[in-house]
């Protein structure tokens, strides 16, 4: 690893998962995804808003819609949620991953309501913060 200003992003519960930044830029993500820990902190889930670095230890997981930060942090908050299923035995590696199914609000035509997301997010006190 050298020294910079890109976001490492590891397998902890803290720090938007962050635990360094280096200058390495092979293989970095794109802003605008979440990165979920597999292993270490299990199902620890977070927004990331710029470009970055992960350990072998963390899932990118990248939008197929238009994410915005706001329905990006309902989304962190659904996936935290399934934390419980998961642990240092039966960890949420990518397979399990893609079957997980998580349940989200959906609008009159039975799709993801991405609006009510954005909107719920967006009425929480401090969310002008975000």
């Amino acid at each position: 690893m050298i020294p910079g200003d890109i976001p490492y992003i590891g397998a902890i519960a803290s720090n938007n998962g962050r635990t360094a930044y280096i200058a390495n830029d092979r293989w970095v993500h794109p802003s605008n995804t979440i990165s979920v820990s597999y292993n270490g902190s299990i199902a620890e889930a977070f927004y990331q808003p710029d470009d970055f670095w992960a350990t072998d230890d963390v899932n990118v997981q990248y939008p197929k819609f238009a994410m915005n930060k706001y329905t990006a942090f309902f989304l962190v908050t659904i996936i935290k949620r399934e934390k419980y299923r998961f642990n240092y035995g039966r960890k949420w590696d990518k397979e399990l991953m893609e079957q997980s199914k998580i349940k989200l609000p959906v609008n009159s035509d039975g799709n993801p309501d991405w609006q009510f997301m954005e909107d719920y997010i967006k009425s929480l006190p401090y969310s002008a913060n975000l």
